[in-house]
């Protein structure tokens, strides 16, 4: 079974969507890892990779839980007693044998150390995602001191690099949702003209993303108008379009956890010569890069070839030094996960197939305005893709 709702409805079925023998692939490729690294267990604290090793999910990120793997066991989950439904869920997949609750009266710290310790005994190596924002300095050293007989190993990152290379059907599943996100985004820039406000445009965006079949996003859309599009990750905050004006928009289609964002500029009327020019430099930098993408070439090379053609440029604004980021599965607050890969000048990575990656491209000019181009590209057996359109989009009139 999947996913059910009151009524019994197969809302997301994760094994019909991925198979059983994929979730066996993760784990055994997480384990794998593990033995490499000398790990007899591993806390996994990290929405995306609990979710990515077995399934499960909830909107609750917030909450102290984690699902306990072992290399010679399966994956047990310890959460809060109000996720037992999600729990169960995830049992239901198949991919955790069982799992462990403690009450809203408990120590939540004791009732983990006690859960630990009875699941896997004394003088056991353990990995622990220390860098995670769902594991904070308090409850780690808690956790590690109320265990002093096991070795403690930061293995932070550890299965977000697993989950850098894609299967064919995450590759698939990352597809649909850039479907859904170019609906959202057809619509949204369909509706910019002057008179509008980023509300507007927002309540077209939301209403299309549901429409269209996409969850819910990582983080918000970003929609900013004219003078507020230098804060780049903005919500809509009633900024009204004028005569001869500019929209920037960064906006996901979410399926199954996975996104694919895209940014795109649109003008409208006679805007600022500057912003037109400094978007067409960045458009012509963004195929640059993404013609760059290769099996076996360095990362770095994405943002070395956009930097290549905008240095042809006497561009009146200030660039980032990266050309986007590695994605796929997200929760709150990040559609890009709490660990990704920059692309910047400085990473010798082999780009490889299977992975996916946000190019995107943003200018700043002093008066607090910027333009940007990003889309979703992939790296298929057959050639890199890409999954969504990003760039400028100028209204029919």
């Amino acid at each position: 079974m999947g996913y059910l709702n009151f009524r019994g409805e197969n809302l997301i079925d994760m094994n019909v969507l991925f198979g059983r023998s994929e979730f066996s692939a993760r784990l055994e490729n997480v384990r794998e890892e593990m033995r490499r690294r000398r790990l007899d267990a591993m806390l996994v604290s990290a929405p995306e990779n609990y979710f990515y090793v077995c399934g499960y999910q909830t909107k609750a990120v917030f909450t102290f839980q984690f699902l306990l793997i072992r290399t010679d066991a399966p994956p047990v989950l310890f959460t809060r007693q109000m996720e037992t439904a999600n729990a169960a869920l995830a049992l239901e997949l198949g991919h955790i044998e069982t799992y462990a609750l403690y009450q809203d009266d408990e120590d939540p710290i004791a009732a983990a150390c006690t859960f630990i310790e009875s699941s896997i005994g004394e003088a056991q190596t353990i990995g622990i995602e220390l860098a995670s924002w769902t594991m904070p300095a308090e409850r780690a050293a808690a956790i590690m001191n109320g265990c002093r007989k096991m070795t403690w190993l930061d293995a932070s990152t550890m299965i977000d690099r697993v989950r850098m290379i894609k299967s064919s059907k995450e590759l698939q599943v990352l597809q649909d949702a850039g479907v859904i996100g170019d609906a959202m985004s057809d619509r949204t820039c369909a509706a910019v003209a002057a008179g509008a406000s980023e509300n507007d445009l927002a309540k077209i965006a939301f209403a299309e993303m549901v429409g269209a079949g996409s969850e819910y996003p990582g983080s918000w859309p970003n929609i900013m108008v004219g003078r507020r599009t230098g804060l780049v990750h903005a919500a809509w905050d009633g900024e009204v379009i004028q005569e001869d004006d500019h929209v920037t928009m960064e906006l996901t289609g979410v399926k199954a956890r996975y996104h694919a964002p895209s940014v795109r500029t649109v003008f409208i009327g006679e805007p600022l010569a500057r912003l037109r020019s400094a978007a067409l430099a960045m458009t012509e930098a963004h195929t640059a890069a993404i013609a760059a993408i290769a099996p076996g070439r360095p990362m770095k090379v994405i943002n070395e070839a956009t930097q290549s053609v905008l240095s042809r440029y006497d561009l009146p604004c200030k660039l980032a030094r990266r050309s986007g980021y590695s994605l796929g599965i997200g929760f709150p607050p990040s559609w890009g996960a709490q660990w990704q890969i920059g692309l910047n000048s400085l990473i010798e990575d082999p780009l490889e197939v299977g992975m996916a990656f946000h190019v995107v491209i943003v200018g700043h000019f002093d008066d607090n305005r910027s333009v940007g181009v990003g889309c979703t590209v992939a790296i298929f057996d057959d050639g890199v893709k890409r999954l969504t359109r990003g760039g400028i989009y100028e209204p029919i009139t």
